[in-house]
């Protein structure tokens, strides 16, 4: 499984049950799959870098918006939970524009199999020859004495 941010810029005039929607439909997504959420961000409103456009217009006629509200939702899952989860908010209407990023928290490093590439291990071994070689320096002097 791979460790996900969904980052999504929803419209800022969105309701909260709207919002609390799509984030049910996507963590019942990946549970239903064998993944696990592992938290909800909500990042408020804030401005956009550009105009934004939205596929339709809202109740009051609006389909550019200055404005969105952010959202992000981390969970692991396999690959290609991410591709339907990303099918679900192209269909959204709420939805703006969403990515998925490959977070990595402490425990990807943990869960490194190569040696060299994980620091706690090279860590580990790193000691024990430390310690190998503070032996090897206390037989020598022994044998010499």
């Amino acid at each position: 499984m791979v460790y996900y941010e969904c980052l999504m810029t929803t419209r800022n005039t969105a309701s909260f049950a709207q919002l609390t929607k799509i984030v049910k439909q996507i963590s019942h997504k990946v549970v239903e799959e064998g993944g696990i959420v592992r938290s909800i961000q909500n990042h408020g409103i804030r401005p956009l870098p550009y105009r934004f456009k939205a596929k339709y217009p809202d109740k009051e006629g609006n389909r550019y918006y200055k404005k969105g509200r952010f959202v992000s939702v981390f969970y692991d899952a396999s690959p290609n939970v991410l591709k339907d989860v990303d099918g679900m908010l192209q269909l959204e209407e709420q939805v703006l524009r969403n990515t998925h990023l490959k977070a990595r928290n402490k425990l990807w490093y943990v869960n490194i199999a190569k040696e060299t590439k994980n620091p706690y291990i090279q860590r580990v071994l790193d000691m024990e020859q430390q310690e190998e070689e503070e032996e090897a320096l206390t037989q020598k002097k022994q044998q010499q004495e």
